[in-house]
Parts: structure tokens; sequence; C-alpha cells
């Protein structure tokens, strides 16, 4: 081991020492960092978020858990309660947000064709962005940063590969655990940006992905894993707001977004619309009442346009807005029938043996989602575009050995990040 490395180590180790005292000082603890996009409210990112605060206060309910995201205030509403020791910020997101909006040629500010290199450095430097400085300093003081799962670490937001570089710099700063677990990466990165990605990801010690196509993507990675989406951990025990009884034999449930479906292509329109038209000759063919449907949402107002437009053809159907899919579950397990664009409404109701049809809004991101489901072993139809209309499902969701191994590929995970242990470490500095 050559003197730099040496002396690196020695100031690790002093500054865990000296971190953990002051921790205890403050009554903190150890410090658990999760980064995520929740508190939009989005069905799938909320799932997942509440998912692992479940988690953690089973695992480490003494732990103080940060959870850094676009929007706080509204996700301490949604997951207040889960843990008992849970912090809700946005330091990273409105760092990311800065950096990648920055004008070009500033002369001390982030270079917006590179803004993750900004982002490294001002999250081991607090005095870089003293107004966020508190913010730094609780993140320098965790033990663990954790990159929950989802699909925002892509071509789509492009932005996000900052979150990524700034956890891997004070990973590498700090000696903090750096993780992350179920992220779908499709469609990948251009370059220069898919560069940073993977070089963030040699300094995390888990780099989880949910998908093939992802893990394909990550060759120069080789500690790269795939264990699937991370929602597959809320069945592991699953609670009583998983699912919900709605007594409709048969009937259909439609989860549709208007968002992302600028793609989507039909005989005679696009967008919303050829979504719509779809969904309407789909109704008419497996000769569906109204009185027989329930609409709902995954994205609050997003979720409301195709119904809105269907117009009296879903007279009488039942209305179940996302904050009663929040506190009381989705209506799955009953032998009812989906159709749905949303890809975690798909894996929960499948996973509860439903049939169902999955709609690709988007082609190069939804197909992706939705197909690794399929090659779990989910018996939905998939259906790419608008000209076709299906014929009605009958061969439910996923069997129960499929359903187990996927529960179990994430459980597995899961210890992995955080394993069982009779002492626990208070922080690392």
């Amino acid at each position: 081991m050559s003197i730099p490395e040496v002396a690196q180590r020695a100031r690790r180790a002093a500054g865990r020492v000296a971190g953990t005292t002051m921790a205890r000082t403050l009554g903190i603890g150890e410090v658990i960092y999760l980064i995520a996009p929740t508190g939009y409210p989005n069905y799938g990112d909320e799932l997942i978020a509440r998912t692992w605060l479940r988690h953690l206060a089973r695992v480490r309910p003494r732990a103080t858990v940060v959870v850094d995201c676009h929007s706080p205030g509204q996700a301490s509403l949604l997951h207040r309660g889960i843990h008992p020791h849970t912090l809700f910020v946005d330091t990273l997101w409105q760092l990311s947000e800065f950096a990648a909006a920055a004008p070009k040629d500033s002369d001390d500010g982030p270079d917006p064709d590179q803004p993750w290199t900004w982002m490294a450095s001002t999250v081991t430097d607090p005095g870089r962005s003293p107004r966020l400085s508190a913010g730094i300093e609780i993140l320098n003081r965790a033990s663990t940063i954790h990159l929950l799962g989802g699909g925002y670490v892509n071509k789509v937001w492009p932005q996000h590969v900052s979150l990524v570089a700034a956890a891997a710099a004070v990973s590498r700063a700090t000696g903090a655990t750096a993780v992350a677990s179920g992220q779908g990466l499709i469609p990948c990165l251009d370059e220069p940006a898919w560069t940073a990605l993977v070089d963030a990801a040699g300094a995390f010690s888990v780099f989880d992905v949910r998908d093939d196509a992802s893990a394909d993507a990550l060759t120069a990675v080789p500690h790269a894993t795939n264990s699937g989406d991370d929602a597959w951990l809320s069945l592991h025990r699953p609670a009583s707001n998983v699912h919900r009884r709605m007594w409709k034999d048969r009937g259909v449930v439609l989860c549709l977004q208007s968002d992302l479906t600028d793609e989507f292509r039909g005989p005679e329109s696009t967008g919303v619309a050829a979504l719509t038209d779809l969904v309407r000759s789909t109704l008419d063919k497996w000769d569906v009442a109204g009185s027989d449907v329930t609409v709902i949402e995954g994205i609050p107002g997003y979720d409301n346009e195709v119904a809105h437009r269907l117009g009296d053809r879903l007279d009488g159907a039942t209305r179940i807005p996302f904050r009663d899919v929040w506190m009381y579950g989705l209506p799955a397990g009953e032998g009812q029938t989906w159709i749905s664009t949303r890809f975690h409404p798909h894996l929960m109701a499948a996973a509860a043996g439903d049939s169902g049809v999955a709609i690709v809004p988007m082609p190069e991101y939804y197909s992706t989602k939705h197909r690794s489901l399929t090659d779990l072993g989910s018996a939905w139809t998939v259906v790419d575009d608008g000209t076709t209309v299906p014929d009605r499902p009958f061969r439910g969701g996923f069997t129960p050995d499929d359903r187990q191994r996927a529960i179990d590929a994430k459980t597995a995970l899961a210890k992995r990040i955080y394993p069982d242990s009779p002492s626990r470490s208070l922080r690392r500095g």
C-alpha cells in the first residue's frame, strides 16, 4: 500500500471517530441517506420509498433516515410515521437542478454540459453552496447513501446522473457506503453523461438494476447486479394498504396516463387521442359495461385525461383517486382484468394474480419496463401501439413460484445492503 493510500485511510478513520462523537452529542446516531424521486406523487416512486422506509423501520429503527427528494413537503405527508426518525430534504435535487440549468460559459459556476463535475465537488465542500450547507453536512455524516430504485437516471431525465455522481463523491471522500437498488437505466444516457454514470457506479459497493437491458449496458461495472424492481420488497411482508377488495367479479381496471404519450400511434391519431381510441375499442370488443370498470390514478390529474375523453362510455364506473389508492391499496387480486400504461400497477396487479394488458405509451422507455415483468413471468399481454385491439386475457399474472422468486431476489439484496448485525456503528465519517 502506498503512503498516500495509508494517509487517506488514516484521515477517514479519524473522521469516523470524530463523526461518531459528534453524532452522539447531537443525538443523531447512525445516518442512512436515501435519494429518491418521491413526493410528486407518483404511485411507483412512492411505493418504493415507503417500502424501504418500512424495511428500515424493522432493521434500523434507531437510525436517522434522511430522504433527499424533489418534493420533501409532500413526501413528508405521504410517508409520515413510517420510520420513527425521518428527515425530508431536497439538498441534492436542488443542486442537480441548479447545475443542469446553469448558463454556459460561467466563470465559477457549473458547466451545464457536464453538471456532475460541479455537483461532485460541491457536495464534499459545504462552503461552495452556503445556502444548502446544513443539508450537505448531514449528507457527509451518512454511513450509507442509498439511491433508491426507479427509472429516473436515464436519457429521459439526464440531469439525474448528478445524483449518482454526488453519492460517489461523498463515498470516496468520507468512506460512507454508497449503494443503488433497482435502477432502470434505459434508454441509456448519451455521452459524456454515460461515462460519468459508469465512473460513479465504480464507487458503489452495490449497484443494482431492475432489468436485463440495464444490466447488459453496465458491462463496464463488474459488480453490477440485477434483482428486479424495488417494489418486489413490498410483498415480502405485505402491509394492509398494498391491495384492497372491490368485489367486482370479472371487472376491468384502467390505469392510463396522459404524460409521456406523444410517441404513441394509432391508425387515425397519436398521443392521448390514440390511447383513448384503443381503450374504447378494447372495452367494446370485450363487451364491458361502464359500470364494470374501475378507474385508478397512478399520478393525480395525468391519469384522468383518458377517462375524461371516454366520456359516457364509462357511465357508472368506479373512480379511485390517487390518495385512496395510496391509503387503501390497489383493487387487485380478485380476478379483474387490467389495462395499464403504468409499470408499477402492472407489477402489483400481476403479482396479485390478475390478468392484464400493458400498453406501451413511449416505446424506448416503457417497453423495457413492461417487458422486464413478462421476462420474469408476468402473463400479461404487451401492446406497443394502437393499431391492433387486443383480446381479453385470462391467463392471470405471475405464478406463485415466479412471484416468490422475484420477492426472494429483492429480499436478498435488502439483506446485503442492510445486514442484520448485533452491533451497528452509529455512523461513519
